[in-house]
This record gives structure tokens, sequence and C-alpha cells, in this order.
């Protein structure tokens, strides 16, 4: 193959050969069979109505790692008379990704009640080291060529750990075969779809965001081909993963044996979960690499690569927004209600919390520019549905709104289910925006009039419509409307779904709430108490909407031990309301590490390498919070010793010196 994406500086700084022919050659030889390897197993998943473009894909499309520095991978034609295309994959953004996944992972353990007593220490040692890894990963990338690359915790951890037993385990490996899935599944999308590098493709299929909202974000189509694909590719992941280790898992068995026993299918649900789990953490890490590569180029001076991976870090409420939709609506009834779980919201909740942290803090703190900050990065991350929860963003779609509604009546009709949605839409937003009330009420009800004549009165959309009235009708005061409103609905949704349909069982929550807050306590205790025993038997007992009804009952029997004068319980909110324990934006966590650093400086001394990388991650915890002397305090401390235990060299104790010169600079006087 030609040696044109080849980058002779990167290749010695890679391979650690000097000759470039050689260097390129046993680059490819390593990398080419394993992307390749990937993408085959990735085409095997297509479902079989897709089985002739798979088989299609597979003769026109070849996929290798690009032996280049480049921070984004890419899609070429194929050179030569043969019609396909080449899928560069950025090793650099596999190695970074699947080096967060697992650090994360070992730092925040998705369930450490099966962790041996003192996981917590275990925790905060494992978020040190991957802080640690993060540095010296990242100052890598700085000096590319002047250094060799850093052994990280994946390759340590690789070393180490002899192959597991069970092929859904926790594996080093399979982070990054997940970081590969992710990258080459994303491109492999483009390809399939059309979305060509010169962006003039246009997408077979519906678009992640709807048009009109996209229109309103200021997202372009090309944008929401590049989301449609970020969506799709969790999905990809989850199927290739589960794939995998379920043949893996035959293989182990014996090939002769079925899945139709209890235990097997035990088996098979456990191997989707962990699936699950692994496919979001491996695109909560994608993003959090994204926006890494995306500062160090800025800093390089590459505002265009930089501007590009930005827009693509932003991009990640919507991916998530899709990832739950999948894992809700379409895993948990094929493999059971723990696909959604009030833990994997707090899980999620730390991978966010860490994501900011690196790009705002810790990368400042590691690179040997001046420290910067990104401030507001936090607010960029909104959803259209948070975007309107404020009146002011609510005012400024209106116009939009109608103008689409517009021609969505002069081309659909006026009867069209999309049109009909968007009436019931405007007429939420304008409430949203400041409207009256009566307004509202009148434009829904016209609306859920026209839904009842021309979709039925048992519609889904229907059904939606009449909530969103009822919701107006509460939030305008008018409790007794709202109750009988949402009344009328439980039973006429009972009828047509049935007891146990999540719709009803969201309608029997919001009854509960109002019979608190009109002054029914005890009957809000008693219809809680009844919903969250069907909601664990039907949703389970880990369920997000489970442990929602568990929150709100807690707080009713609150009220019935101290009853108000009038009870103030609201509906909704976050469902984590604090965060994580351990995360960075926890308020208890520099306390921790404070009183940890203590410890270790009694037990081990001053000098030891775990004291040291606590203090060095302290430093930057107290930079997070703002504490200028905490922080000059720290890193003064920390270059009292010797850091080559740390594995620092000359040039990392020369930012550890100029990140103690400004913070002495910014001190109080």
């Amino acid at each position: 193959m030609s040696k044109a994406f080849a980058d002779s500086s990167y290749l010695r700084w890679v391979t650690g050969e000097n000759d470039p022919e050689r260097a390129w050659e046993g680059y490819f030889a390593h990398t080419q069979p394993q992307a390749r390897a990937v993408l085959d197993g990735v085409l095997a998943t297509f479902p079989p109505e897709d089985r002739a473009a798979a088989i299609h894909l597979a003769g026109a499309v070849e996929a290798f790692c690009l032996p280049s520095n480049a921070v984004e991978s890419r899609v070429f034609e194929s050179p030569g008379p043969s019609a396909g295309h080449l899928i560069g994959i950025s090793p650099l953004v596999v190695q970074l990704s699947a080096e967060i996944a697992w650090g994360l992972h070992m730092a925040h353990p998705y369930a450490p009640e099966a962790l041996p007593a003192g996981w917590q220490t275990a925790t905060m040692h494992a978020q040190e080291s991957f802080a640690l890894t993060v540095f010296q990963f990242v100052r890598a990338l700085e000096r590319p060529g002047e250094a060799s690359v850093p052994v990280t915790m994946l390759n340590t951890a690789s070393e180490r750990i002899e192959p597991a037993e069970s092929p859904a385990s926790t594996s080093p490996r399979s982070f990054h075969d997940a970081a590969m899935i992710f990258a080459l599944a994303h491109e492999l999308t483009h390809v399939r779809e059309g979305h060509l590098t010169s962006g003039k493709g246009q997408s077979a299929g519906p678009l992640l965001i709807d048009q009109r909202i996209a229109t309103l974000m200021g997202i372009s189509d090309q944008e929401n081909q590049e989301l449609t694909a970020d969506a799709s590719t969790f999905t990809t992941c989850f199927n290739y993963l589960l794939t995998t280790w379920v043949w893996a898992e035959e293989s182990r068995k014996g090939a002769g044996q079925s899945r139709k026993s209890p235990t097997d299918t035990r088996q098979w649900n456990f191997m989707a979960w962990k699936s699950a789990i692994r496919a979001t953490e491996i695109c909560e890490a994608y993003y959090s690499t994204v926006l890494l590569l995306a500062n160090l180029t800025q800093r390089g001076g590459d505002e265009d690569t930089a501007r590009r991976l930005q827009t693509t870090g932003v991009r990640l409420p919507y991916v998530q927004q899709a990832v739950q939709h999948v894992r809700q609506q379409m895993l948990v009834p094929g493999y059971g209600p723990f696909m959604w779980t009030e833990r994997d919201v707090a899980y999620r909740k730390a991978h966010h919390s860490w994501r900011l942290h690196l790009i705002e803090n810790l990368l400042p703190q590691t690179s040997r520019h001046r420290p910067t900050n990104q401030p507001g990065l936090a607010s960029r991350y909104l959803t259209p549905d948070e975007m309107w929860q404020d009146s002011a963003s609510a005012a400024a779609s209106l116009p939009v709104l109608v103008e689409q509604l517009a021609t969505m009546e002069r081309e659909l009709g006026p009867s069209h289910q999309n049109t009909l949605a968007t009436r019931v839409t405007i007429a939420m937003v304008r409430f949203a925006a400041g409207g009256d009330a009566r307004t509202a009420i009148a434009e829904l009800r016209l609306g859920i009039s026209d839904m009842a004549r021309t979709l039925g009165p048992s519609a889904p959309s229907t059904f939606a419509a009449r909530h969103n009235l009822a919701q107006v009708r509460r939030k305008s005061g008018d409790r007794a409307g709202a109750t009988t409103a949402f009344v009328t609905l439980f039973l006429e949704e009972l009828r047509a779904l049935g007891p146990d349909h999540p719709e009803v069982l969201d309608t029997r929550y919001e009854l509960a709430h109002l019979r608190g807050e009109d002054g029914d306590v005890a009957g809000a205790v008693t219809a809680f108490t009844s919903l969250l025993a069907d909601q664990e038997r039907l949703l389970g007992h880990d369920h997000v909407l489970t442990e929602l009804t568990r929150r709100s009952l807690t707080q009713w029997r609150r009220e019935t031990a101290n009853p108000p004068q009038e009870a103030t319980a609201v509906p909704g909110g976050p469902l984590i309301a604090h965060a994580p324990v351990f995360s960075p934006d926890h308020p208890n966590t520099l306390p921790a590490y404070e009183a940890r650093l203590a410890h270790l400086e009694r037990s081990l001394g001053h000098g030891h390498p775990d004291t040291l990388t606590t203090q060095w991650f302290l430093a930057a915890l107290r930079a997070k919070a703002g504490d200028a002397s905490g922080t000059a305090a720290a890193y003064a401390g920390l270059l009292r010793h010797d850091l080559h235990a740390m594995g620092f060299d000359d040039i990392d104790v020369g930012v550890l010196h100029a990140n103690l010169e400004y913070w002495r600079s910014v001190e109080p006087r």
C-alpha cells in the first residue's frame, strides 16, 4: 500500500524504529489486520434484511489505522479504477478513548457493592492514576518525536490481567476493541449513507434531530448527518460486543448447546447488559477525547481542526438522548429493565463530571502552555427540551416553529400527524415563553379534538397532548382542573393500554402527586406505595422511574410526619440531585483527598510515589475549587521531592514550576 498517509516522525514515535521503510511496514502489518477484522465483525452484525448491503460494503471498503498523528478519522475514495472507500482510523482517538473509558470504569465502578471492602480507597487511587495517565498522554502528544509513547494504564492492565473466564467480564482489551468499533462504525455509517468527505451526500434515512429543531438551534444538515452517524454507532457497537461475547461463550461451552435454559437466558441477559455498559462508556469517552484533542489542536494553532472537533464535542447531549432512547425503548423490552436504571444516570453523570474536569481544569494544569480555562463549557451541553425550559429561548423559537407549521400545512396537509404534533408543540412553547394559560388550553383542546378525529382518541399522540393539557392546568394553578383531566386520561389509558403500560404508570404518578398537593398527604403515600410495588414488579427495583417514585414516597412520608400548611412537592426535576461520590463535582471529594494525603504521609512518608501522586491530584482539585493558596502550597510541597518515580521528566517538572508561579501570582494579597 502507498505510504502517502505516513508521517515519519510519528512512525518513529510509535514504533521506535528509525528506518522509515521498516517503521511503516511494521506499523501497517500490525494495525491493518486488526482494523479489517473489526470491520468484518461489524458487517457480520448487520440484520438479515441488510445482508446484501453488508456483502457489498465488505468488497468496497477497506479499513486501516492512519500512520500519522491525525486527531480525526477520515474516509478516502479508493485509488485506482475500482470504486470504493478507505476508512482511515485515527490511532490517537482509539487509544485515548480506550484509555479514558478504562480509567473511568476503574475510577467509578458500576457496581461497587460487588467489590471487596475498602473499594473507596481503591477508587481514589484509580482516579489519581487515571488523571496521571491523562497528564502523561497529553504531554506526549505535545511533543511527538521527542519521546516514546507513555506506558499507559491500559497497557499496564493488559500485561497484568490474565484472560478472563467470562467473555463479558471487565477486560482492558474489551475497551480497546470497543474504541476501535466506535471509530470504525462511525465512519462506516458515513460511507453507507453517502456522507462523503465533500459533505454533499444526503442521508437516506431520518435525521437524529427534526429539521425544524435543527434549524432553530443552528445545526446544519451536514452536522445533523454527523449526529445521526454518532447516535447509530452506539447500536452498532452494542451489537458487535454482544455478538462477539455470545460467540465466545458458545465456543467455550460447545456449539451444540443452546441458550434456552434459564441459566443460559440469564447469561445472555448479563452479556447484553455488559455490552450496553461498555458501548455507553466508550461513547462517553469518545467525546472526552474529542474535546481534549480540540483543546490541544487549538493550542497548536490549527484553528480549523479545533473548530471541527469542538463542534463534534458539543453534540454529546443529543447522542446521549438517542442512547437513552435505544436503551429504554428498544433494549429494555428485549433484555429487561436493568438496561435503564438510576445507576445508569449516576454513572453517566460521573462521566460528564470528569469530562468537564479534564477539559476545564486538568488539561490546563498538564500543558506546558500557560494555563487557560474554557468558562461556560457546561452551558453548551443543552438539549432542545432544556433550551425550551428557558422563557427567552422558548420565545425565540416561536417564529421558526410557526413558519415551519405553515410549511407543513401546505406540504403535508393540516391533518397530517406531524402537522398536528407541531400545533401542540407551539401551544406548549408559547405557554413556556410566558403566554397565558387560557390561550394555551384553548389551543391544546382544539389540537386534541383534531387528533382524536384524525388519528383516533387512543393514539399515542392524542394521549400525549392530553397529558400536556393537564400539565398546563397544573402549572397555571388549576389543580382541580388538572386532577379531573388526569383522572379522565387515566381511565381511558387504562381501558386502551392496560394496567401495566408505562403511560398508565406515569399518569398514576402525576395523580399521586396531585393528591398530596391538594392536602391528602396520607392518600399520596398510599398511592405512591401501590405505584412503587407495581413499578418494581414491571420495571425493576433500580429503574429510573421506580427510583423517582421511591423518592417521592419518601418525601410525602416526611410530610406525613411534619405536615406543612401547604404541601410544596413538585414532580419531575433532576433524577440525580447530587453529584456521584468521589466525582470532581462532589462537595466531599476535596476533603476526602486531603484526609487521604494526611494518611499516606503518616503511613508511607512524604516522598512515596503514592503520596506524591495524591498530592499532585489534590493540587488539581484545589485549583478546580479556586483555592489559589492551597493549590500553590500543594505544588510547592510536591516540588520538594524527586518526581521521576511518577514518570515525570525535566519538562514535566517545568510545567509544575509554571503552575506554582501562576497560582502564587493569583493568591490573595
